[in-house]
Protein backbone atom coordinates (compact mmCIF):
# COMPACT_ATOMS: atom_id res chain seq x y z
CA UNK A 1 0.00 0.00 0.00
CA UNK A 2 3.17 2.29 0.95
CA UNK A 3 4.14 1.69 -2.62
CA UNK A 4 1.29 2.43 -4.28
CA UNK A 5 0.65 5.55 -2.60
CA UNK A 6 4.23 6.95 -3.36
CA UNK A 7 4.00 6.03 -7.22
CA UNK A 8 0.53 7.76 -7.19
CA UNK A 9 1.89 10.83 -5.25
CA UNK A 10 4.99 10.76 -7.99
CA UNK A 11 2.89 10.64 -11.02
CA UNK A 12 0.54 13.74 -9.18
CA UNK A 13 3.48 16.01 -9.04
CA UNK A 14 4.73 15.34 -12.00
CA UNK A 15 1.55 15.75 -13.43
CA UNK A 16 1.65 19.31 -11.52
CA UNK A 17 4.88 20.10 -12.90
CA UNK A 18 4.50 18.96 -16.13
CA UNK A 19 2.33 22.19 -16.79
CA UNK A 20 4.00 24.53 -14.99
CA UNK A 21 6.46 27.53 -16.96
CA UNK A 22 10.44 26.38 -16.01
CA UNK A 23 9.77 22.97 -17.18
CA UNK A 24 9.88 22.16 -21.03
CA UNK A 25 7.71 22.31 -23.70
CA UNK A 26 8.20 19.61 -26.65
CA UNK A 27 9.26 22.76 -28.91
CA UNK A 28 12.42 22.91 -26.33
CA UNK A 29 13.63 19.03 -26.76
CA UNK A 30 13.71 18.87 -30.44
CA UNK A 31 16.90 19.04 -31.93
CA UNK A 32 16.30 21.67 -34.51
CA UNK A 33 19.74 22.34 -36.66
CA UNK A 34 20.27 25.98 -37.98
CA UNK A 35 22.92 26.75 -40.43
CA UNK A 36 24.17 30.39 -41.70
CA UNK A 37 27.98 30.97 -43.51
CA UNK A 38 29.79 33.91 -42.41
CA UNK A 39 28.65 37.51 -43.82
CA UNK A 40 30.44 40.21 -45.38
CA UNK A 41 30.14 43.69 -44.06
CA UNK A 42 28.17 44.78 -47.25
CA UNK A 43 25.42 47.31 -48.26
CA UNK A 44 23.91 44.80 -50.87
CA UNK A 45 24.95 41.52 -48.64
CA UNK A 46 22.65 38.91 -48.69
CA UNK A 47 23.55 34.88 -47.30
CA UNK A 48 21.35 32.15 -46.92
CA UNK A 49 19.98 30.92 -43.73
CA UNK A 50 18.41 26.95 -43.43
CA UNK A 51 17.38 24.50 -40.85
CA UNK A 52 16.13 20.91 -40.72
CA UNK A 53 14.26 18.64 -38.16
CA UNK A 54 11.34 21.05 -38.39
CA UNK A 55 8.00 20.42 -37.97
CA UNK A 56 7.15 19.58 -41.52
CA UNK A 57 4.71 22.37 -42.97
CA UNK A 58 5.98 24.74 -40.00
CA UNK A 59 5.77 28.49 -40.77
CA UNK A 60 9.27 29.63 -39.55
CA UNK A 61 10.09 33.31 -38.26
CA UNK A 62 13.38 34.60 -37.99
CA UNK A 63 14.80 37.14 -35.41
CA UNK A 64 17.41 39.62 -35.28
CA UNK A 65 18.94 40.55 -32.10
CA UNK A 66 21.67 43.56 -32.35
CA UNK A 67 24.03 44.29 -29.79
CA UNK A 68 22.34 46.81 -28.17
CA UNK A 69 19.42 44.34 -27.24
CA UNK A 70 16.86 45.65 -30.35
CA UNK A 71 15.09 42.52 -31.85
CA UNK A 72 13.97 42.93 -35.25
CA UNK A 73 11.62 40.38 -37.32
CA UNK A 74 13.36 39.32 -40.15
CA UNK A 75 10.35 38.45 -42.23
CA UNK A 76 10.16 41.38 -44.38
CA UNK A 77 13.95 40.88 -45.86
CA UNK A 78 13.88 37.07 -46.32
CA UNK A 79 13.20 35.36 -49.90
CA UNK A 80 11.50 33.09 -50.29
CA UNK A 81 9.13 33.12 -46.47
CA UNK A 82 10.87 30.05 -44.68
CA UNK A 83 8.24 27.26 -44.55
CA UNK A 84 9.49 23.51 -43.49
CA UNK A 85 8.74 20.94 -46.60
CA UNK A 86 7.75 17.68 -46.13
CA UNK A 87 10.57 16.72 -44.59
CA UNK A 88 11.43 19.56 -42.25
CA UNK A 89 13.86 21.35 -44.09
CA UNK A 90 13.78 25.09 -44.93
CA UNK A 91 15.86 27.87 -46.72
CA UNK A 92 16.00 31.41 -47.56
CA UNK A 93 18.02 34.09 -48.34
CA UNK A 94 18.21 37.11 -45.70
CA UNK A 95 19.18 40.65 -47.49
CA UNK A 96 20.94 42.12 -44.40
CA UNK A 97 22.33 45.07 -46.43
CA UNK A 98 19.57 47.50 -45.41
CA UNK A 99 21.38 46.60 -41.65
CA UNK A 100 25.34 47.41 -42.62
CA UNK A 101 23.68 50.46 -44.60
CA UNK A 102 22.09 51.84 -40.82
CA UNK A 103 24.96 50.98 -39.25
CA UNK A 104 22.71 48.37 -36.86
CA UNK A 105 25.44 45.34 -37.70
CA UNK A 106 28.94 45.82 -37.59
CA UNK A 107 31.93 43.52 -37.70
CA UNK A 108 31.06 40.90 -35.08
CA UNK A 109 28.68 38.04 -33.58
CA UNK A 110 25.17 37.99 -34.12
CA UNK A 111 22.27 35.73 -32.82
CA UNK A 112 19.40 35.20 -34.49
CA UNK A 113 16.53 33.59 -33.25
CA UNK A 114 14.51 30.92 -35.38
CA UNK A 115 10.84 31.20 -33.54
CA UNK A 116 7.38 29.74 -34.41
CA UNK A 117 3.96 31.54 -35.82
CA UNK A 118 3.89 31.97 -31.38
CA UNK A 119 6.79 33.44 -31.35
CA UNK A 120 7.99 30.65 -29.06
CA UNK A 121 12.23 30.17 -29.47
CA UNK A 122 12.89 26.64 -30.96
CA UNK A 123 16.09 27.46 -31.92
CA UNK A 124 18.74 30.21 -32.52
CA UNK A 125 21.66 30.40 -34.65
CA UNK A 126 24.45 33.00 -34.47
CA UNK A 127 26.18 34.83 -37.73
CA UNK A 128 29.98 36.25 -38.26
CA UNK A 129 29.78 39.81 -39.87
CA UNK A 130 33.55 40.18 -41.03
CA UNK A 131 35.09 42.99 -42.96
Amino acid sequence: MKRFLAVTILIAVATLFSGCTGMNSKADTMDYKVFAAPAKLNKKGSIEISGTDFKPGANIVLIFNSSDGIKSDLSGSLKPAPVADAKGNWKTTWGYGRMVKKKIIKAGIYKIDVVNDDYETLTSVSVAFVK
